[in-house]
């Protein structure tokens, strides 16, 4: 592997150093301030250095810096999605039907499910009104059984008398809906917030954006000293937009590769209030980088590490994210982008989630406007 190393008087510029000699696709290893030389350093001038590579084996790298132990702590139980059918009552056993235990997302046609156990006595009989609720939940992507538990806890609390009164029933549907969802701390909290933030999660879910959002609060809102570390074995074209940022700022920015850099990096940032760790997007499916992950926020270890994922993904993808995620020790989650859907029913089952709570939304690219402490009473609204 040859390494180069090239210094300049900014991080933009040595980014263009390297993208000129080793091409868009050269790694970037590690960043440093070191002293300018000649008298300008002697009279305390400092420039950036980066070494890059063209051909670096980063995973190999990674994993012979800090491998994972076999006696490492005990892995988190497996993800198990919210219980769907927690507030039913499950139907007796018949020949013919059973209620099935298993997520939405598994296979099974839950809607024609719930169709049959409302129109062939095997579920409640819903009043013309509370019907009309029901298609509606499920015209906005909410499945069918959590649909059938919300109609069925309105429908028991209501009096026969009132079950015809459309308008009233929705705002119990939407009470019963706000009670239901947990919310995540606020960092922003003036009083006691965390220090060492990270996001994690799938690529294209727009965890640098967020990442940017959150410093840019933390620095204009809240006048607090902000760092920036980018994490992993990132290529130079994927570093650009948080130097961008961090530029734009004016924030200490940190390019680290492995755990012990990581902590390196904290350490260096000791002067900061708060560091926002942006680390690489990483597959669900792939479990190598999942236990990768999970070594660096370790190292890390962040007071808050929210788990980002996107609104327009679907049910099936979210489940997969929260499950191999679970494992690196998310404490609360973001979703983003929501206003590229319509509706948000399709994340029902993950903001009644009581063990991961959501802790922001995000409604745009703008930075840091398109960025809010999750609100029940908007999320219920973008949901019926």
């Amino acid at each position: 592997m040859n390494i180069k190393s090239f210094r300049a008087k900014s991080m933009h510029e040595a980014l263009e150093l390297v993208r000129q000699e080793l091409g868009p696709d050269a790694a970037l290893l590690h960043s440093r301030e070191v002293p300018q030389r000649g008298l300008r350093g002697f009279f305390g001038g400092k420039e950036i250095e980066l070494a890059a590579a063209r051909d670096a084996n980063l995973k190999s790298r990674f994993e012979i810096e800090e491998p994972l132990e076999e006696d490492d702590e005990e892995e988190p139980e497996a993800f198990e999605p919210p219980t769907l059918e927690q507030n039913i009552a499950p139907p007796e056993e018949t020949p013919t039907a059973s209620v099935p235990t298993l997520p939405f997302d598994q296979g099974i046609d839950l809607e024609a499910m719930s169709f049959n156990q409302t129109f062939f006595g095997n579920g409640p009989a819903y009043p013309p009104a509370l019907l009309r609720i029901r298609e509606r939940l499920v015209e906005a992507e909410v499945p069918g059984i959590l649909a059938d538990s919300l109609c069925e806890r309105v429908l028991n609390a209501y009096p026969e008398e009132s079950q015809q009164q459309e308008a009233a029933l929705i705002d119990a549907v939407r009470q019963e809906l706000m009670q239901s969802i947990p919310m995540g701390r606020d960092i922003d909290d003036t009083l006691l917030y965390p220090r060492v933030v990270a996001a994690i999660g799938p690529t294209g879910v727009g965890k640098t954006t967020t990442i940017a959002k959150l410093a840019a609060r933390a620095k204009f809102d809240f006048k607090r000293r902000v760092g920036l570390v980018t994490v992993d074995t990132y290529r130079i074209a994927a570093v650009d937009q948080l130097q961008t940022y961090a530029e734009i700022m004016d924030l200490p920015m940190k390019i680290v590769a492995t755990p012990m850099e990581v902590r390196n990096a904290i350490n260096e940032l000791s002067d900061c209030q708060q560091i926002f760790i942006d680390t690489a997007g990483r597959s669900p499916r792939d479990e190598v980088q999942v236990q990768q992950l999970r070594s660096l926020i370790k190292a890390a270890s962040p007071d808050e590490t929210y788990l980002v994922l996107s609104a327009p993904s679907s049910s099936r993808s979210l489940a997969e994210a929260v499950e191999k995620f679970t494992s690196v020790g998310p404490t609360s989650w973001v979703l983003t982008k929501i206003d590229e859907v319509g509706s948000l029913g399709n994340t029902l089952s993950f903001l009644q989630d009581p063990q991961l709570p959501l802790a922001y939304v995000t409604n745009g690219q703008d930075v840091p406007q398109a960025i809010a402490a999750a609100d029940p009473e908007d999320l219920v609204s973008r949901i019926l």
